[in-house]
């Protein structure tokens, strides 16, 4: 008997790289999180960092100049940490579509590997039951030449 061979193995070629991809993306997705949460931490540190600045400046004293110039770059430093937050929410999106698209891609893979398992196993049967009707006509070809060859035996009593 032939070896088996799966009827759909270009569709579950198709579906393995479809999986492949939409794994590669999400992992593209992950890095674009960390990339905006970390510029979103560097903004948040470089805040902070600004904040005491003028606290320290205000305690020693200093000019008005000097305080409304600090103020100016503390409202900017706000407007980009806002900036980060919407792209983070973005990424967090984008993060979550990606591993959505993972899963449906895992799944229709999943579908046509339990498919081909249960096609390899419907051939494994088939197998067996061809090999068990050789073996069940070789034993029929054996067994019919000692039955033309056999004879009654005689009353013996």
């Amino acid at each position: 008997m032939k070896s088996f061979r799966f009827t759909l193995e270009a569709l579950r070629v198709v579906r393995q790289r479809h999986e492949q991809k939409a794994m590669e993306k999400y992992a593209q997705t992950l890095i674009g999180k960390r990339t905006a949460l970390d510029a979103l931490e560097a903004v948040e540190h470089e805040l902070a960092r600004s904040w005491n600045e003028w606290r320290e400046k205000m305690a020693r004293g200093c000019t008005a100049a000097d305080a409304m110039q600090a103020q100016v770059y503390q409202r900017s430093l706000k407007l980009r940490q806002e900036e980060c937050a919407r792209t983070l929410e973005t990424a967090e999106r984008r993060v979550n579509a990606a591993m959505q698209a993972m899963l449906i891609a895992r799944q229709q893979r999943e579908i046509v590997d339990k498919y081909c398992e249960h096609q390899k196993a419907r051939y494994k049967r088939e197998e067996a039951r061809n090999e068990q009707k050789f073996m069940d006509d070789l034993a029929g070809r054996r067994g019919g030449n000692s039955l033309l060859t056999w004879k009654p035996m005689e009353n013996p009593l």
